[in-house]
């Protein structure tokens, strides 16, 4: 069987790990290098979570953010806009976050797996802090928190100052673009592309350089861009450093009300940071950004930077779902990295012809049609 993975970011990279596992004949078409618009991220795994965008909860925390200047509002999609409003404060759907659970884990269990073979990615499972400033935004998410203990064990400590920290335990993180590296060498035998895809059909076609080709299935992991095919998604850009600093950060941490992630790496401080509503190719604002990395910690060097856009649909969550010989695996928002290999791995399912669509996972995915990426 012939499949097509377009998009070769860390989603993408999976979906191909999982068909080439299976047998399948796998072509991987990225203008870019592989991971590339992915290893900004923290490469923090969080496999109990899931944040919900279409909440009232979220939009103050957007606010809070863009007080501190790691937010801002520049473009968005129209049809994501509206599929938002009509979500707002909406309940999540019937056996949701049983399905978000059972992804995470999977994905939590594929990075431990992989690192059992061979660690040569960094990965860790040493817990995570979240820290606080605000009292009244702290307060909110302990009582989120603690009602989901049974899935996401967790250690509140308040601060008699204002706000507090709550530690989870069961969190890991990894180096992203050794990880990046290491998948490289496990997809043997994939054909990759280096060139844009600018048409999926529906019958399985990829029209791009160096001409139409047809295929018995399409992955379409392709970012923002897959809202032409008609998915609403929009693009929340982040930026990414490494950094060598005075102090040492003993665990994955993150400032929650700055939106700024800091990981302890052997090779320096992974810094991550913006939510920025932003659709354009603009890395402007990024200094701003570091400008608060720069507050929460002395930075002497500045190693290396990138960027992405986390693709997020009008709930937030994670979207995967076929029609005719498409499948589109897409909107992982701020965990990405976190479902990537279940999202991966469904994905596969369904290239292969293994079943039916998910009804939570593929809710996005009714409207697929044929079209041309940008």
């Amino acid at each position: 069987m012939r499949v097509a993975v377009v998009g070769a970011g860390i989603t993408g990279l999976f979906a191909a790990y999982y068909l080439e596992r299976e047998g399948a004949e796998v072509t991987v078409f990225d203008e870019r290098a592989p991971g590339d618009r992915s290893v900004h991220a923290a490469g923090i795994l969080e496999a109990t979570q899931a944040y919900r965008t279409n909440t009232f909860a979220f939009l103050r925390r957007v606010f809070r953010l863009w007080r501190h200047r790691t937010c801002a509002f520049r473009s968005v999609d129209g049809r994501w806009l509206l599929e938002s409003a009509r979500r707002l404060d909406r309940p999540p759907e019937p056996g949701s976050e049983r399905r978000l659970l059972e992804l995470g884990s999977a994905s939590l269990a594929a990075y431990a797996a992989l690192a059992r073979a061979r660690d040569d990615f960094g990965f860790s499972v040493r817990g995570l802090t979240e820290v606080y400033e605000d009292p009244v935004h702290f307060r909110h998410e302990r009582a989120v928190a603690l009602a989901r203990r049974a899935a996401a064990p967790v250690e509140v400590r308040e601060d008699p100052g204002g706000g507090g920290t709550m530690f989870f335990p069961e969190v890991g993180w990894l180096h992203t673009e050794r990880f990046v590296a290491r998948m490289l060498r496990e997809l043997g035998s994939v054909r990759f592309v280096r060139a844009r895809a600018a048409h999926l059909a529906l019958d399985g076609t990829v029209t791009g350089a160096p001409g139409p080709e047809r295929f018995d299935a399409i992955v379409a992991c392709t970012g923002v861009s897959s809202r032409s095919l008609g998915v609403p998604l929009t693009g929340v850009k982040g930026y990414g450093w490494h950094l060598r600093v005075r102090a040492p950060v003993p665990v994955a941490t993150i400032h929650v009300d700055r939106g700024v992630a800091l990981v302890p790496l052997d090779d320096g401080l992974k810094a991550t940071g913006g939510w920025d509503f932003d659709l354009s190719s603009t890395v402007a604002r990024a200094s701003t950004v570091l400008a608060q990395v720069r507050g929460l910690t002395e930075v002497l060097e500045v190693l290396d930077f990138n960027h992405g856009i986390r693709p997020t649909t009008p709930d937030g969550l994670p979207t995967v779902g076929r029609k005719g010989n498409v499948v589109v695996a897409n909107g992982g928002f701020r965990l990405g990295w976190s479902f990537a290999p279940g999202m991966g791995q469904e994905a596969a399912r369904l290239a292969l012809g293994r079943g039916e669509n998910d009804p939570f996972l593929a809710r996005f995915c009714g409207r697929l049609r044929s079209g041309a990426l940008r």
